[in-house]
């Protein structure tokens, strides 16, 4: 006998299964509901596809199913079958109120458990971001070259202007910023002036320099019709150093060392040749401004430590994954694992919520994994899904 494979797509929730009934042995399809009239409710008695259903698991019963030919489809009810002290813990963990709904027992898992489904939380997290890269890929027409730089844009954005900056470098191609790619002001100028923020002459000598330049760049490249309204930038509760003003001055910065970015990333052995080409110097004006037009009341400093971290873990690790999924290359994965283990712990608040159980994160890999747990498995109440759950759940044998 053979439980099947668990599908995540549409159709039936199990595939390839082989079950015994009276002495029969079937194979087929296995369906599952919480009660047996979900199979009229979801439509699977129109649907060709659940046709080789051979056993539909409900917890309840409430009306008998019936196939195209009339007769009656096998069920397994497990209302009656369930132990209930295991139901009530099962019922008590998923009802809590605790932001981790096994925070109250959490210490009480073995520390291979623990560790083995931070390590899996972690795997699922950077696979369905690697996912995420590919997808842009094909809309790319597999670009890796415009698909790096797309990622680069959205990771310089952050969480608050991710949108933005996708956007700007969806109107702004990378080929065309390789050509200027030895001109770090035509470059800032091609980068601000279609995010919006040269609208006009300024006192300002270097704005102005820039206005002039994108005035004639633009032209040149029929940009006008796809630059953005500087109203999509957000300011508002942002550090300085946060701000996409600069944020845009650093990407140029970064897009001015190489000519093909996606390339060198890609040929990077270790973690500290990698951090080192995100020490980005950003053109003088920018060493004393946070925007334009404003000088700032000091020297402003190059990008942190944590925001790079931020950008590899979110971008870079993540393409290197896809690269070596879709080339069947898994050199480029366990290199991807590397760094991320090379890269400190994350400092948030979903960390700082695992730090008060005693499990803060040795490095990135750990964190993501934490991150993933919490965000995917905890707060959805997903307790089944997670080793850890299950082995709170498990019934103590003698």
């Amino acid at each position: 006998m053979n439980p099947g494979i668990l599908n995540a797509d549409a159709g039936p929730d199990f595939s390839q299964v082989k079950i015994k009934i009276d002495q029969i042995e079937w194979a087929g399809n296995v369906e599952v509901h919480i009660q047996s009239s979900g199979w009229y409710e979801h439509k699977h008695d129109t649907d060709a596809a659940y046709e080789n259903v051979v056993l539909h698991v409900v917890w309840e019963e409430n009306k008998p199913v019936f196939r195209k030919d009339g007769t009656r489809l096998p069920t397994l009810q497990l209302k009656e079958r369930a132990d209930k002290g295991l139901l009530k813990s099962y019922q008590g963990l998923v009802n809590a109120t605790a932001v981790i709904p096994c925070q109250s027992v959490f210490t009480s898992v073995d520390e291979f458990t623990r560790h083995s489904m931070i390590d899996k939380a972690a795997m699922i997290r950077i696979e369905a971001k690697s996912k995420q890269v590919l997808r842009l890929l094909k809309t790319n027409q597999g670009d890796w070259e415009e698909t790096t730089y797309q990622l680069l844009a959205a990771g310089f954005g952050f969480k608050v202007n991710k949108e933005p900056f996708m956007q700007l470098s969806r109107s702004l191609p990378y080929k065309l910023i390789r050509k200027h790619q030895n001109n770090m002001e035509q470059i800032e100028a091609l980068l601000f002036g279609q995010a919006g923020f040269l609208i006009s002459k300024s006192k300002d000598e270097y704005l102005t320099r820039l206005y002039q330049e994108f005035s004639f760049l633009s032209k040149k490249y029929n940009l006008t019709q796809t630059q953005l309204n500087p109203s999509q930038w957000k300011f508002l509760r942002l550090r300085p150093s946060n701000f996409p003003s600069l944020r845009i001055a650093q990407f140029a910065a970064l897009l001015s060392t190489r000519e093909n970015i996606f390339s060198a990333l890609i040929e990077v052995q270790s973690y500290k040749e990698l951090e080192a080409m995100f020490r980005i110097q950003t053109s003088a004006y920018w060493k004393q401004h946070y925007r334009f037009a404003k000088p700032a009341t000091g020297i402003v400093p190059e990008m942190g430590t944590e925001s790079r971290d931020v950008i590899l873990i979110n971008t870079i690790i993540p393409l290197l994954i896809a690269y070596g999924q879709l080339h069947d290359d898994w050199n480029y994965v366990d290199k991807a694992v590397q760094f991320l283990q090379q890269i400190p712990a994350e400092k948030n608040k979903i960390i700082r919520i695992w730090k008060q159980l005693g499990c803060a994160g040795l490095h990135a890999f750990e964190t993501q994994g934490l991150i993933e747990l919490y965000t995917n498995f905890c707060q959805r109440r997903a307790c089944l899904n997670c080793t850890i759950g299950s082995a709170i759940l498990k019934p103590v044998t003698e």
